[in-house]
């Protein structure tokens, strides 16, 4: 008995949303490239500092080659201030949103003391996750304040040291008879406590024999406000 040949089952025509599919996923993969780098060399600046990484281990942890990484960044600086200028433009452009927003608010434009600390430092220690949901790292922008290398130091004050000066201009208008120098002494000192509440957040947790939370950053702030602004506002003594 002669065997019945099997027809071959015709495949189903796709659809032209279907076909190109595979096209787009490819594109997206490529044009998160960026990102990935960025998102990598984020967090090796935060545990390394700009001198501990190297532009190979980031290549490495982002999945592509040297090449690639070049294609995008031409040096570990360009990657460096790619970096710091998407987490620190976000907070400049807050810090000014706010204090205009409170100039516009108060009479003459003298905003009180406490409201432009709080608008710094909620600036800083309360950043929004990005696009995607992926939240920032702010132990990165923490070393960032303290690292010794000359490329941090010249990046942060490039990102940050505009908005340093409105805020100072607006303290000094808050506190009409503190002499300049002093008053930049102890903004200096201001930056300093909110740079190590990010920094050592173990620190707090230990001293108070795990009272205080130091994810809570809603807290940090409500305490640390009044704190600064009792020292910006002392008695100078002259």
């Amino acid at each position: 008995m002669a065997k019945t040949k099997s027809r071959a089952r015709p495949r189903k025509a796709r659809s032209p949303a279907a076909a190109k599919a595979p096209r787009a996923r490819t594109k997206s993969v490529r044009t998160d490239v960026p990102g990935r780098i960025l998102d990598v060399a984020e967090e090796m600046f935060g545990r390394s500092g700009y001198g501990g990484a190297t532009t190979r281990a980031i290549a490495s942890r982002a999945r592509v080659n040297v090449g690639q990484l070049h294609y995008y960044f031409d040096s570990k600086r360009a990657i460096f201030e790619a970096v710091v200028a998407r987490h620190g433009l976000e907070v400049t452009d807050r810090r000014r949103r706010l204090l205009r927003s409170a100039e516009a608010a108060s009479p003459n434009g003298k905003v009180p003391l406490e409201v432009l600390v709080d608008a710094l430092v909620r600036s800083l220690l309360l950043p929004k996750a990005r696009q995607g949901g992926r939240p920032v790292s702010m132990q990165m922008h923490a070393r960032l304040f303290t690292d010794p290398d000359e490329t941090a130091s010249v990046v942060r004050a490039s990102v940050y040291d505009e908005t340093n000066a409105l805020y100072v201009a607006a303290i000094q208008r808050a506190l009409p008879k503190m002499p300049a120098d002093v008053l930049y002494w102890r903004y200096y000192f201001m930056m300093g406590a909110y740079v190590w509440t990010l920094l050592q957040p173990g620190r707090l947790e230990a001293i108070s024999q795990g009272r205080c939370d130091p994810a809570d950053m809603e807290t940090a702030i409500r305490e640390m406000v009044p704190f600064l602004c009792a020292g910006l506002a002392a008695p100078t003594g002259r």
